[in-house]
């Protein structure tokens, strides 16, 4: 991710980026993330593009970050956000 980081650069919008700045289509990253789980021998029936929302909004919020920047980071015009964030719960005896 750092290599990719560094080579995309710092220019505002989508994350991940074709060569020319022109975003990565959701078709796209879905068909490469298919090819990825195969390769490594995971179901990709385990797994979406979505997924990564779900991941990324999770592990904003267990390290603290306020939903305003989570809600800023997903582009999400609603309060929708805090359905993806799965935080475990401590279950006591």
């Amino acid at each position: 991710m750092s290599a990719y980081l560094a080579l995309r650069g710092v220019s505002p919008g989508p994350l991940f980026i074709f060569p020319g700045e022109a975003p990565v289509t959701k078709s796209f990253f879905a068909t490469q993330l298919k090819k990825s789980l195969t390769w490594a021998g995971l179901s990709p029936s385990c797994y979406k593009g979505h997924s990564f929302r779900i991941g990324a909004a999770t592990a904003a919020a267990m390290q603290g970050v306020s939903d305003e920047e989570i809600q800023r980071m997903g582009r999400w015009q609603s309060h929708a956000f805090k359905k993806y964030i799965r935080i475990p719960m401590l279950h006591l005896r």
